[in-house]
């Protein structure tokens, strides 16, 4: 009877301390981010599902509110603050962490100063502001943020790092006297493994200098990892003095075009939870169609010793209702079968001929047309259509016969290479195309078309196409059967499309396959970034015989 009582006492202490639907081997903090989600909607959507999946952190991106990054000195308006507070009493009647993030330097103008006294003190108050609201959770974000210090902060900090250290202990010292007591997460400006063995006296400083207490996001190895194992957390643990706050994008998609990411997330150890203080993702900024690869992340969370990616994304269709699990399926199928790095990562039509994409072109149709008429997949497909709309688009200029559609009439999406398929294809009310540097490895497109005979005295190239944003006038070659039409400064506007008509000498063609070839050629550039060319259309025109 005393061993039964003990065992009594036992579980019920256990029950109090891990909850009702623990799991000693999950995830102490298990959650998500928003991304780019305006306002407070897709929050609402997230806390009950999240509750429902034994997930217990959300963090308010930063891009959610202007008091929180491009004018972060400001205070939320009362919409905000009333928003702010109802999501607050939902969290916490939900049992889930609410998580304010800001981010004071990324885009705002001037950036944070962090010598600045008026500047720590609109911070401070920033956040017992809002801990009056009802959040107990904040997250100072300085990720992607420029590098260099401001006049002020370099004559007295001298370095990045120590600048960043005492600003972000200082503002722990004096919140956490607040009752109760909040956390605090600060995301560094170096948060992945690659980048701080790159830049050691950083972390370094940061792991030293700054309160035990405070947490820190770390991304992986690389900012979207192929995989995070309990030996890179560890190493990165030594270098910031405590476990990190895994911050994993995935599946996150601004850097894909938007695209859908629906495959179940691989390549966590599932050792991992002991080397880490918690795991956040960074969901698509579709919240809708996100719940089929959360649903693997929860289920990952929640068990990583039994995790399994095949059984993971099944069971995430099989939670849908029986009458859509069938359009499910099929959008999976389509943009659900390559994780980061997998061959055919970031999920789209490759077709090897037009005839190959005269058959994916019916599959995507037929998916089309599966998602739009199930009524109860009504928020799903307005997410994902204009993705699906795109592809189809794509497949059907690839699925011409080009020598039928000679001499050339093209959209940019006909072009081969360049960046369509990062950046999507339907941008500026036009279907495009992108080239950048010659580092990124997307620094040339070009497209294919038939002459049945030569013309005597020669033809036009027509262009409508646009330099980078900025007025940064991009060096660009434009070839016909590798023989130069162009090349220089690009004589496109920055500030929008135009059309501009090349000289095709009669000796630069031949009859048959001829290439028209676009090049960008800066050497210097990263993707997303100037010095970058963008194409609308090309249109080759034949003259009339003299």
């Amino acid at each position: 009877m005393q061993t039964l009582c003990f065992l009594t006492c036992l579980f019920t202490l256990c029950f109090v301390v891990l909850g009702p639907e623990s799991n000693a081997e999950a995830f102490k903090i298990r959650g998500i981010k928003g991304l780019f989600w305006d306002g407070t909607g897709n929050y609402h959507k997230a806390l009950p599902w999240l509750a429902g999946h034994k997930m217990n952190f959300l963090m308010l991106c930063y891009t959610s509110f202007p008091a929180s990054w491009s004018d972060w000195r400001s205070e939320y308006s009362p919409a905000e603050t009333e928003g702010i507070r109802d999501l607050a009493a939902e969290a916490k009647r939900l049992r889930v962490n609410l998580c304010l993030s800001f981010n004071p330097g990324i885009v705002s103008n001037p950036p944070l100063v962090y010598s600045s006294e008026e500047d720590y003190q609109i911070a401070l108050n920033k956040v017992k502001k809002v801990h009056a609201l009802g959040i107990n959770w904040f997250a100072l974000c300085l990720d992607d943020i420029s590098r260099e210090l401001q006049a002020s902060d370099k004559e007295r900090f001298g370095t990045l790092q120590a600048a960043q250290a005492y600003f972000v202990d200082r503002l722990w010292k004096d919140i956490r006297i607040l009752k109760p007591k909040p956390k605090l997460i600060f995301c560094p400006t170096v948060f992945c493994t690659v980048d701080a063995m790159q830049n050691p006296d950083y972390v370094r400083t940061i792991g030293e200098r700054i309160d035990k207490e405070v947490m820190m996001f770390w991304t992986g190895r690389d900012v979207g990892s192929i995989t995070i194992t309990s030996k890179d957390a560890r190493e990165f643990g030594k270098l910031i003095r405590r476990k990190p706050l895994i911050w994993d994008n995935y599946p996150c998609n601004h850097a894909t075009g938007w695209r859908p990411l629906l495959a179940p997330l691989k390549g966590r150890s599932a050792d991992l939870a002991d080397a880490v203080c918690g795991f956040m993702v960074n969901p698509m900024k579709q919240w809708n169609p996100s719940i089929i690869p959360l649903h693997t992340i929860a289920n990952y969370l929640n068990d990583p010793d039994g995790y399994d990616p095949n059984r993971a994304i099944e069971a995430a269709i099989d939670s849908f209702p029986a009458d859509q699990q069938l359009a499910v399926r099929m959008l999976v199928q389509l943009y659900g079968q390559s994780f980061i790095a997998d061959p055919g990562y970031p999920p789209q039509p490759r077709p090897k001929s037009p005839a190959d994409a005269r058959r994916m072109l019916g599959i995507y149709r037929a998916v089309r047309k599966e998602l739009s008429a199930n009524v109860g997949l009504e928020d799903i497909w307005e997410e994902v259509q204009p993705a699906i709309e795109n592809d189809i688009a794509l497949l059907t200029c690839r699925a011409r016969d080009r020598q039928k559609d000679s001499p050339l009439k093209a959209f940019g999406l006909d072009f081969d290479g360049g960046a369509v398929e990062i950046f999507g294809y339907w941008q500026y009310d036009r279907y495009t195309n992108y080239i950048y540097a010659k580092a990124t490895g997307r620094d040339e497109m070009h497209v294919s078309f038939w002459l049945g005979e030569t013309p005597s005295v020669g033809a036009q190239l027509r262009l409508v196409a646009r330099s980078a944003d900025g007025g940064q006038k991009t060096g660009i070659r434009v070839l016909v059967n590798e023989s130069a039409i162009f090349e220089g400064a690009s004589p496109f506007s920055a500030a929008d499309f135009e059309a501009r008509t090349f000289e095709l000498p009669a000796a630069s063609l031949k009859v048959g396959e001829n290439v028209l070839s676009i090049r960008n050629i800066e050497v210097e550039g990263v993707l997303g970034m100037p010095p970058w060319f963008m194409i609308t259309e090309a249109e080759v025109i034949v003259k009339p015989p003299l």
